[in-house]
């Protein structure tokens, strides 16, 4: 019998546990390393939303007049460090150019074709896990201050119908009866009925990652700094306990990737879009359903451990302390939701979205080495993104014809 291959991945976050669990049930040994434990990245704070219907793009043809704005409010729901601007200006600038009417119409597709299946994706990991209870296909509503502000322009509207996606207008009445805690200051919703959420991510990872060792996975507490080179092909990892030999290997280290892919001779323009949360144990208030403040930008979740605000976009790289105003700009405007809302026992977070400048995440081959997996730069999408990235990944291993087309997320495109 021939020896079973072996898949290294780099990175512990829902991205790369869902990449080494689909890894292991196509038939691969798998060993995942990180620095810090199982979700202990993005997916311990991310807002939970699991959502087939996101197609709309965060770029958009008239973003570029609002930039003025986002410079000059360091609180405002996107935010970038004057100190940090000299550095991130290339990005930015690939991000504004992104949202060319053209250009946001083919990352819409792209972005429909990915997410339409997340659900899909992730029933035989949860299964397999015992871990059915973790997502909840619960709706999502969008709601506004605006008379039809939740709605979106009418080139948001037309990208949704082009996809297909459903989503129902809801009133301010109608709001009342889905969602009885909202504030009455509320004039309109937009209900999405095949959206949901994880009632808690952080604990989703870790499940997935014990049923991954608990079927002959290895988890190592590691940090990758570089590679050693054999024969013109990456054969050892460098870490702080000394060399790893690797056969294949799977970078899916978040906001960190780029660092990994330059050491192996490909360039990538991750940013770190830095996103918050507020989490409160025991807020008073439950809503029913995830919302999503479309005035301000941020995500209200009922979670099995409390309400959690998150959301907000600060460019400020990956190595800058937080700015935990942000995460009360968050609850402040979460008491605008919800009035009589509970602070008790409430914590602030902040965590690094890897984002690329279309929105669209690398799901590729190296082009200098076939042995070497990309599967990163999910910006806000990562937990809906994971699953259906993980099996990908385990198609393109296995010499498998792709489920979706992976054009639109090679590495090339850049």
């Amino acid at each position: 019998m021939s020896e079973v291959r072996h898949f290294t991945v780099i990175g512990a976050g829902i991205v790369g546990i869902a990449c080494a669990s689909y890894l292991q049930r196509a038939g691969f040994r798998v060993t995942v390393i990180d620095s810090r434990p199982p979700g202990e990245g993005c997916s311990f704070g991310n807002a939970g939303l699991i959502s087939p219907g996101t197609c709309v793009p965060f770029s958009m043809p008239d973003l570029v007049w609002r930039v003025p704005r986002f410079l000059a409010d360091p609180l405002g729901p996107l935010a970038v460090r004057w100190a940090y601007l000299p550095q991130a200006l290339p990005w930015l600038v690939r991000f504004l150019a992104a949202g060319r009417p053209q250009r946001v119409r083919e990352v819409s597709r792209a972005m429909a074709a990915l997410h339409r299946s997340c659900f899909d994706a992730y029933a035989p990991l949860l299964k397999t896990a015992g871990a059915d209870d973790l997502i909840r296909r619960s709706g999502q509503l969008y709601v506004s201050k605006k008379e039809n502000g939740a709605l979106g322009d009418a080139l948001s509207r037309s990208l949704r119908d082009a996809a297909g996606i459903r989503a129902e207008p809801v009133d301010a009445a109608e709001l009342r009866q889905l969602e009885p805690a909202l504030s009455a200051d509320y004039k309109s919703g937009l209900f999405f009925p095949e959206n949901g959420h994880s009632v808690n991510s952080f604990r989703l990872v870790q499940v997935l990652a014990e049923r991954l060792v608990r079927d002959g996975g290895e988890l190592l507490r590691r940090t990758a700094s570089g590679f050693r080179f054999d024969a013109d092909r990456p054969v050892a990892l460098l870490t702080e306990e000394g060399e790893m030999p690797i056969d294949r290997l799977v970078i899916a280290a978040g906001a960190w990737s780029h660092r990994l892919t330059e050491r192996l001779g490909t360039s990538v323009p991750l940013e770190a879009e830095r996103g918050y949360h507020v989490m409160l144990p025991d807020p008073g208030v439950v809503p029913r359903l995830p919302i999503s403040n479309k005035d301000h930008s941020f995500a209200a979740t009922p979670m099995e451990n409390g309400l959690r605000f998150a959301g907000t976009v600060e460019i400020g790289g990956l190595d800058a302390a937080p700015d935990y105003r942000r995460a009360k700009v968050l609850l402040q405007h979460g008491k605008g939701m919800y009035p009589g809302l509970s602070t008790e026992g409430m914590t602030e977070w902040m965590g690094c979205r890897p984002s690329l400048p279309d929105g669209l995440p690398v799901i590729d081959i190296s082009p200098k080495f076939p042995s070497v997996f990309f599967a990163f730069g999910h910006s806000h999408y990562g937990l809906m993104g994971a699953a259906i990235t993980g099996k990908l990944i385990a198609e393109l291993a296995t010499g498998t014809a792709p489920s979706i087309d992976l054009a639109p997320y090679r590495v090339s495109r850049f």
